[in-house]
C-alpha cells in the first residue's frame, strides 16, 4: 500500500463570532417574525385544530412520563387533558401577542444575541469560506472526497501531504461530505466542551463514538477495492488540542 494523501487539522474555536454574522443573525430572525405567527394561526386556526394537532398527540406521548404506579396516576393524566383541551384561547393570545411586531420573540431574540456566540465552536470546526476560509471538520473530508480547492486553504493548523482523491464510490461523494461535515463538526464541538472542563474520560468517550458513527456511515461508501481510509477526529496530548484526521492509501 502506499499513502495517496494525508491531512491533519487542529481544531480551534474562533474567540468570538465576528460582528456582521451576529448582526445578521438578529436581522435575519427579526425578518421571520410574520411568517412564523402566519405559519402558527395556518396550522392551528381553531381550537379543534389545536386539540387534533396539538393537544392529544401531546396527551398521548405525556402519559409514558407517569409512573404506572403513580399514585392517582389516572386522575393527574385527566387533570393534565382537561387543562390541554382547553388551553386553546390562551394559546392563541400568546402567540399573537408573542409575534406581534416589538413583541416577545422580538424582544428576545435581541437579548439572547449573546448566546450567539456559542457558535464560535462549531465555526471553529466549519470555518467560515469568506473569512476564515473552510475549518478541519471540512478539509479532512475534502482531501478524500475529491475537493482540489482545500489545499488553497492550509493555514498554520494544518498538515497536508500528497494528493486530493476521491476514495468514494460512484454516485455517493456528496451523500459522504454531507454526512461526514456535521459529525466531525459535533464531534470537536463536545469533545471541546469536555476539554475545557476538564473531563478527559468524557472527552475520550465522545470522540470513540464519533468515530464509530464515520466507520458505520461515511467509510461503508469508501471503493475500497481501490483505497483504504481513515477518517477520525482525536486528542493530541502534546499539542494539548482536537483534531480531525483523514489519510487514505491504495490498496495495492
Amino acid at each position: 500500500m502506499s499513502v495517496v494523501v494525508e491531512y491533519k487539522g487542529y481544531y480551534v474555536p474562533l474567540d468570538s463570532v465576528p460582528d456582521e454574522i451576529m448582526t445578521e443573525w438578529e436581522t435575519t430572525l427579526k425578518n421571520e417574525r410574520a411568517r412564523i405567527l402566519s405559519a402558527l394561526q395556518e396550522k392551528f386556526p381553531n381550537a379543534d385544530a389545536f386539540i387534533t394537532k396539538l393537544a392529544n398527540p401531546a396527551i398521548e406521548r405525556w402519559q409514558n412520563f407517569v409512573a404506572s404506579d403513580w399514585e392517582d396516576r389516572d386522575l393527574i393524566l385527566m387533570k393534565f387533558q382537561v387543562k390541554l383541551k382547553g388551553a386553546y384561547d390562551d394559546f392563541n393570545a400568546g402567540i399573537q401577542n408573542a409575534f406581534a411586531e416589538g413583541g416577545t420573540f422580538e424582544q428576545n431574540v435581541t437579548n439572547k444575541k449573546s448566546k450567539f456566540q456559542m457558535a464560535r465552536y462549531t465555526m471553529g470546526a466549519t470555518g467560515i469560506r469568506y473569512k476564515t476560509a473552510w475549518g478541519p471538520a471540512y478539509k479532512a473530508i475534502g482531501v478524500i472526497s475529491g475537493d482540489q480547492r482545500v489545499k488553497n486553504y492550509m493555514g498554520a493548523n494544518d498538515s497536508f501531504s500528497g494528493n486530493v482523491v476521491n476514495v468514494f464510490l460512484p454516485g455517493t461523494r456528496k451523500v459522504a461530505r454531507a454526512t461526514a461535515i456535521p459529525k466531525i463538526t459535533q464531534g470537536l464541538v463536545i469533545a471541546q466542551y469536555a476539554h475545557e472542563a476538564g473531563l478527559a474520560s468524557e472527552r475520550d468517550a465522545i470522540i470513540s463514538t464519533i468515530n464509530t458513527h464515520l466507520s458505520n456511515s461515511v467509510l461503508k461508501m469508501v471503493d475500497t477495492s481501490k483505497y483504504t481510509v481513515t477518517l477520525q477526529i482525536g486528542f493530541d496530548d502534546v499539542a494539548g488540542k482536537l483534531y480531525a484526521y483523514a489519510k487514505a492509501e491504495t490498496v495495492a
